[in-house]
C-alpha cells in the first residue's frame, strides 16, 4: 500500500500541472503538520486552509530575498549563442534589471513578461512595509506578526483565499483525471469553463470561505496521515528537487545552487542569538565542551535542517567549525541528544524574551519523537568528533523515553 501512495506521489510530481510552484508548498505543508500533529500524540484527521496558509507563508519567505548569483549566471548566459528564449524576450537590461530581485515562480506571462507568483509579491510588499517600521523584522515571520499584526494578519488571510481558489482543489487532478488519494474536500472549483473539478459539490467563494458556509478543511483519507509521516524523510527532499528545478528552469539558471538557496539554513540569518547561545553555554561548544572564541562560535541545528526546518532556540545549539562540520547532516546518538533534552528549559525561555525570537519547544520535541520513533536501528547517527555509529535499540528507547519524560 505504501509503494502505491508513493507513486501516487510520483506520478503528481512528475505528471502535475505546475503553472507556479504552490503545489510544492501545498504538500510540504500538509507534510510538516502531519509531522507536527505525530509528535503531538495524533493521528491528524484533517488540516485547514489556514493551517496551510501559516506554514506555506513560512517556506517561502526566504524565497523573497534577491538571489546572489543569478546576475553572474545571466551574463555568462547573455555571452553564449544562442540567447535562451526568455532572455531574447526580456532584453539584455531588462533581464539584468530583474537579477536583482526574487526569483520567478510563475509561468504565467501578460503584456510586460513574466509575473511572479502572487504569495511571494505578498510576501514581499509585507516585508518592505515591516523594513519601514523596523529594518530588521523581516528577517522572520514572527519578527514581522510582531511589526505589523494587522499586515501580517490580512497576509495569511490572502495566502489562503490563493491557496484554496488555486493549489488545494488542483493538486491531485493529473491531466483531466481528478483522483484523491490524499484529501477530500467540501467545495470545488472549475477545472476549465464550465466544467466542475468535482460535480456536486458547492462552488468554492470567498465570501462562503471567509463566513463559514463551506468548510476550511481538508479531511485527510485514511492511512494518509502515516504515510505521510513514515515517508517524511523520502519526500521532502524529492520535493526541493522538483522545486529547484520548476524555479531553475523559470528563470534560465542552468546551475543546481538553487536547492540550498531555496531550502537550505542561512547562517547569516541565525546571527542575532549566536551570541545569547554562547553566553548560555559558557562560551563552550555544546557537543564537545571545548572552549570557543565568540567569533569561532557557530550555530548548529541539533534536528539536521534536512529533517525539520526549524531555527526555533529548541533546536539551536553553539558549536565549535570542527564539531558541526563532523556532525553536518547526521542525526545525533545519545552522547549529544541527551544532554540536549536536559537543557534548563529556563535560560532558553529567557533568551527567547529577551531576543524575541521564537522558542518552538513543543514543535521540536514533538518532530524529535515522531523522527527517532520512525529509525530503524542500525542507521548511521553521529557519536561526536569523527565517530559515527549505529543506532542500537536501547538508545533508541532511551531517547523516547526521555522526551516522554520530559514531555509529561
Amino acid at each position: 500500500m505504501d509503494t502505491l501512495f508513493l507513486e501516487r506521489m510520483l506520478l503528481l510530481l512528475s505528471q502535475g500541472s505546475f503553472t507556479t510552484t504552490y503545489k510544492y508548498a501545498l504538500l510540504l505543508a500538509l507534510i510538516d503538520l502531519n509531522v507536527e500533529g505525530a509528535g503531538r500524540g495524533g493521528p491528524v484527521s484533517s488540516v485547514t486552509t489556514r493551517q496551510l496558509a501559516e506554514r506555506v507563508i513560512v517556506l517561502y519567505w526566504p524565497h523573497t530575498r534577491p538571489y546572489a548569483r543569478r546576475r553572474a549566471a545571466l551574463r555568462r548566459l547573455m555571452a553564449s549563442r544562442p540567447l535562451t528564449p526568455h532572455l531574447r524576450r526580456a532584453g539584455r537590461p531588462k533581464a539584468l534589471q530583474d537579477a536583482g530581485r526574487a526569483l520567478l515562480q510563475s509561468t504565467t506571462s501578460h503584456k510586460r513578461g513574466r509575473s511572479q507568483a502572487e504569495i511571494v509579491s505578498k510576501i514581499a510588499d509585507l516585508r518592505a512595509a515591516v523594513r519601514r517600521i523596523d529594518p530588521r523584522a523581516d528577517r522572520r515571520p514572527h519578527l514581522a506578526q510582531r511589526a505589523d499584526p494587522k499586515g501580517f494578519e490580512r497576509l495569511v488571510r490572502e495566502v489562503e483565499w490563493v491557496l484554496a481558489e488555486k493549489p488545494i482543489p488542483r493538486l491531485q487532478v493529473v491531466g483531466r483525471l481528478h483522483e484523491p488519494f490524499l484529501y477530500r474536500l467540501d467545495w470545488t472549483i472549475e477545472q476549465s469553463k464550465g466544467r466542475l473539478i468535482e460535480p456536486g459539490l458547492p462552488k468554492l467563494t470567498e465570501r462562503a470561505l471567509r463566513d463559514g458556509s463551506l468548510s476550511n478543511a481538508l479531511t485527510l483519507l485514511p492511512g494518509v496521515h502515516e504515510r505521510l509521516v513514515s515517508l517524511s524523510a523520502v519526500l521532502r527532499p524529492l520535493i526541493h528537487r522538483h522545486w529547484s528545478d520548476m524555479v531553475a528552469r523559470l528563470n534560465a539558471l542552468p546551475e543546481r545552487h538553487l536547492e540550498s538557496f531555496l531550502f537550505g539554513a542561512s547562517r547569516a540569518s541565525l546571527a542575532p542569538v549566536r551570541e545569547p547561545l554562547w553566553s548560555l553555554q559558557g562560551g563552550r561548544c555544546f557537543y564537545c565542551a571545548r572552549r570557543v572564541a565568540l567569533s569561532d562560535a557557530e550555530v548548529d541545528h541539533v534536528l539536521p535542517w534536512s529533517r525539520l526546518a526549524e531555527d526555533g532556540l529548541e533546536n539551536l545549539v553553539v558549536a565549535c567549525a570542527d564539531c558541526n562540520s563532523a556532525k553536518s547532516d547526521l542525526l545525533p546518538g545519545r552522547e549529544a541528544v541527551l544532554p540536549w533534552l536536559g537543557r534548563p528549559a529556563a535560560g532558553l525561555t529567557r533568551t527567547s524574551e529577551a531576543t524575541g525570537w521564537p522558542l518552538a519547544r513543543d514543535r521540536v520535541r514533538s518532530t524529535c519523537a515522531v523522527v527517532y520513533r520512525q529509525l530503524s536501528p542500525g542507521v548511521p547517527v553521529w557519536r561526536g568528533g569523527g565517530d559515527v555509529g549505529r543506532l542500537t535499540e536501547d538508545e533508541q528507547r532511551e531517547i523516547l523515553t526521555a522526551l516522554g519524560r520530559l514531555e509529561d
